[in-house]
């Protein structure tokens, strides 16, 4: 059984691209994996579909990802536009991509969080698909491990990676919380909308939107459950929030110092935070030598994301670490299951050899009592088990490093096991093993045909 990922994501294609090969909904996962798990070799998968990825995992009879490429042409509607943004992967490496993808090392912004819940639902559907067995579901709560581990030993999570997060996050730092407070949004930029909404998200219970066209505000104020008002009661709007966010296509300010003054005489002297992201900037910067006044640009929002990102570079080398030691346990857990089979394949094969010998001879024991064919038995079987003691021992104790494979590879060769049918299939559980032979030490006395009228053995 071999593990392979075939897929494409944000690296290798664009959108247009990866929207043809989505997977959108549960019900389509249910229904491609079905069809995946249908075709010949492909005896488990599992489809990870995210805006920036679609990845089909498989645990595969042969080293051949023909029929992966197969379904995903299909589904695409053909191959000449697919083939050039697909990549494919196998054993180790298949498994340390999935890795990478949920500690977020593999994502379009390093160390996101996200996809660690994507990887958890693609499992889960597999498993309520029935094609999750037991190589899958193994792959991926390793990856999950993985995952969870870089979130929790390493910071490559933490700090803002977007002007909008970076806004919010400095907005939590002069405040301390957002619950309760008040934002306004000056303009109706897409960055000044997104930095609205994650305000809200923190707490921010009242908003108001101010533009010079009113029925853009009170589109947009709708859409955020807040007021309108024109640029005539900007002025008024400020006295009563907490934080600005102002995002005009002005040429010129549109926010002034002496109007900040006004508002703050009316706050009391209570702080304001104010956010320009406009470029050109909406509020003069002398508004930022105000007592109790934090005005901050997009180069100050912009300088955040950076710190952030290079803090995140470093922890990622950490995170990098932890997913080699989760490889290291998923391919020895691989090697010590790929054994199993072997072993059981190789003790069927003696005993094959042992019946058929026994079988040669049977006219010639027929003299015998029923409990010396019973002993003759025993001493055969002890026999095998006494050569296999010494073979099964080395394998086992190689399963887990390179020189396993190798080992296995000439054991099958040597017994011609091959062509014999696996005992242990995909579905077995996560714990089985196949059933170890333990050796005899002494073999069992037997009588035997008297020759020459004497006992040849007793």
């Amino acid at each position: 059984m071999f593990v392979a990922v075939v897929g494409l994501n944000h690296k290798t294609s664009p959108l247009h691209v990866r929207e043809r090969l989505a997977f959108p909904t549960p019900a389509r996962v249910a229904a491609a994996l079905t069809a995946v798990c249908g075709r010949p070799g492909v005896l488990e998968a599992a489809i990870l579909s995210t805006c920036n990825r679609t990845e089909l995992y498989a645990c595969l009879a042969d080293e051949s990802c023909a029929e992966l490429d197969a379904f995903l042409h299909h589904t695409y509607g053909n191959r000449e536009g697919l083939d050039a943004h697909l990549y494919h992967k196998m054993g180790d490496e298949a498994a340390h991509h999935l890795m990478r993808v949920a500690a977020g090392l593999d994502s379009m912004i390093l160390g996101e969080g996200q996809v660690l819940g994507q990887v958890r639902a693609a499992m889960q559907m597999a498993e309520e698909a029935g094609t999750a067995g037991r190589v899958i579901s193994a792959l991926f709560r390793h990856a999950l491990a993985a995952g969870k581990r870089v979130r929790a030993e390493t910071q490559i999570g933490r700090g803002a990676v977007s002007v909008s997060a970076a806004a919010v996050e400095l907005a939590r730092e002069i405040f301390g919380h957002l619950s309760g407070r008040s934002a306004l949004i000056v303009g109706a930029g897409e960055t000044g909308e997104l930095t609205v909404r994650l305000l809200a998200e923190q707490g921010v219970s009242s908003i108001i939107v101010a533009n010079r066209t009113l029925c853009r505000a009170h589109a947009l104020a709708n859409s955020l459950g807040g007021s309108a008002v024109n640029f005539d009661g900007l002025e008024d709007a400020m006295a009563s929030a907490d934080i600005v966010v102002s995002s005009t296509a002005a040429t010129h300010a549109v926010i002034h110092k002496d109007q900040v003054q006004r508002v703050m005489r009316r706050r009391h002297q209570r702080p304001i935070f104010i956010i320009d992201i406009a470029v050109p900037r909406d509020v003069e910067p002398d508004v930022g030598r105000l007592e109790n006044v934090f005005l901050y640009d997009i180069d100050d929002l912009q300088a955040m994301v950076q710190r952030s990102l290079s803090g995140r570079e470093k922890e990622a080398a950490r995170a990098e670490a932890i997913v080699r030691e989760e490889l290291e346990e998923f391919v020895a857990w691989r090697r010590g299951m790929a054994v199993g089979p072997v072993l059981s394949n190789l003790q069927r094969r003696l005993e094959e050899i042992r019946q058929a010998e026994l079988a040669k001879v049977e006219r010639r024991l027929a003299h015998l009592s029923p409990k010396d064919r019973e002993l003759l038995d025993l001493l055969t079987k002890g026999i095998v088990k006494r050569i296999l003691k010494e073979p099964i021992r080395q394998l086992k104790a190689r399963a887990d490093d390179e020189e396993g494979e190798q080992y296995l590879r000439a054991v099958r060769h040597l017994f011609a096991l091959d062509g014999m049918r696996e005992e242990l299939q995909c579905e077995n559980g996560p714990d089985s093993e196949p059933d170890a032979m333990e050796c005899t030490e002494s073999p069992l006395p037997i009588s035997c045909p008297p020759r020459n009228g004497r006992e040849a053995c007793t």
